[in-house]
């Protein structure tokens, strides 16, 4: 993302909101080091209290000149970092990337390091990548940081290369807040924002463009009311596009989803030609 884009998103996100956090994420933040640094400063200096950073460890081979890219950040005001380490961050990265970007930060003085986990069930599960993951875990453990457990959100690449683990959920119902945001679509507390400039409120659900508009006018005057799509969505749940997208002839087999939240972004991604708002 630009920064003069980033610096004017967080200047009419406060306008209008008071900004508990701020969070940069990826694809992987540090392979723009500069341009996550000056952010993170501009967030600071509007006096937003927490400051995050979600990011793979792979900053550089030189422990040393991890330590100063640490350094840096905690300057910037980074106050809340998580480090990705699980089987499928680090089937290709070395342990020491990770294991140095974190204690880098903890020497800086970054208040909140953890790990950032995935599972596909849990750390104690047969499973060969949870397996996996557990061991990594015990093998850093020595750094003293403790693990933020998440499961495997049940969308994208993950419905066909981890298929044989997930088993069906219902389907039914309206949305209640499911991953990667977590929002209630009612009464939204979070946002992101694409480089695109496009402004989510859920996975690739998309506001409008803060190119476009403006973002203080997309926050203070969202209603889910406005777009048929969230709409739907809040009343009738996921169940309720397929029968919009089955008005447009598009045919669905609801046993090729495993969770709402799968047979919505799918949806949507089809009533984009119909519902530009669908999909981002």
């Amino acid at each position: 993302m630009d920064v003069r884009d980033a610096y004017n998103y967080l200047t009419e996100a406060c306008t209008v909101s008071n900004l508990e956090s701020f969070m940069v994420f990826g694809g992987e933040p540090m392979l723009y080091p500069k341009r996550a640094i000056a952010i993170f400063r501009k967030a600071s200096q509007l006096k937003i209290p927490r400051v995050e950073m979600l990011a793979n460890g792979v900053w550089e081979e030189n422990k040393a000149e991890v330590e100063k890219l640490a350094k840096k950040l905690k300057g910037a005001g980074l106050n809340t970092l998580g480090i990705s380490i699980d089987a499928f961050h680090l089937q290709y990265i070395p342990l020491d990337y990770p294991r140095n970007a974190a204690e880098a930060s903890i020497k800086a003085g970054i208040e909140n390091v953890t790990w950032n986990v995935a599972v596909i069930e849990s750390l104690d599960a047969l499973n060969e990548y949870d397996a996996k993951t557990n061991q990594i875990l015990k093998t850093l453990q020595p750094v003293g940081i403790e693990a933020h457990i998440h499961k495997v959100a049940c969308v994208g690449r993950a419905t066909q290369t981890l298929r044989e683990y997930f088993q069906q959920a219902s389907l039914g119902g309206p949305c209640e807040g499911e991953p990667p945001i977590g929002n209630v679509l009612v009464s939204p507390e979070s946002i992101c924002i694409e480089p695109s400039g496009s402004v989510d409120v859920c996975w690739h659900l998309p506001l409008g463009n803060a190119k476009v508009k403006p973002l203080s006018q997309m926050i203070s005057k969202y209603d889910w009311r406005n777009s048929i799509i969230t709409e739907i969505l809040v009343k009738e749940g996921p169940i309720g596009l397929v029968k919009l997208a089955r008005a447009h002839k598009h045919r669905f087999k609801l046993d090729d989803y495993f969770a709402k939240c799968h047979l919505c972004i799918e949806t949507r991604k089809t009533l984009k030609p119909h519902y530009p708002e669908a999909y981002s």
